[in-house]
């Protein structure tokens, strides 16, 4: 008897979206002056869950993506990497870039590695 996946998918869907909510609400409202782990501990565990939600049911260029994306947050919670404006700025356009890669999957259109390749080297570049 095998499992149908794609019934999961919905499921995975909606809560990618609400991790990603939830990520630009934390990005949005990091205070420069006081560095608060918990929130970086909150945004980095929404990339986590995208990540290991995505492998799981086999999205491999969103869970790529969000890989990176969680090595890169957990370099700014572990304050190896600056948390700063322009930072902040390319993680919220990440979140934004996995939100459309759920969009078109919810849509059923096929994901451009190439696309996601490019974007994840461009936040990997301008992280500092």
């Amino acid at each position: 008897m095998s499992i149908d996946m794609t019934e999961f998918h919905d499921v995975l869907f909606e809560e990618c979206l609400e991790n990603l909510d939830v990520m630009q609400t934390e990005l949005n409202s990091i205070d420069l002056n006081a560095f608060d782990k918990e929130k970086m501990n909150t945004i980095y565990r929404g990339a986590h869950t995208i990540k290991g939600g995505c492998a799981m049911l086999e999205f491999n260029i969103v869970a790529d993506y969000a890989k990176e994306m969680e090595l890169l947050l957990g370099e700014m919670r572990d304050q190896t990497k600056q948390i700063n404006p322009d930072n902040i700025s390319v993680m919220l356009a990440s979140v934004e870039f996995i939100r459309a890669m759920i969009k078109k999957l919810q849509n059923k259109e096929v994901l451009d590695d190439t696309d996601a390749a490019t974007h994840c080297a461009k936040m990997q570049a301008a992280i500092v």
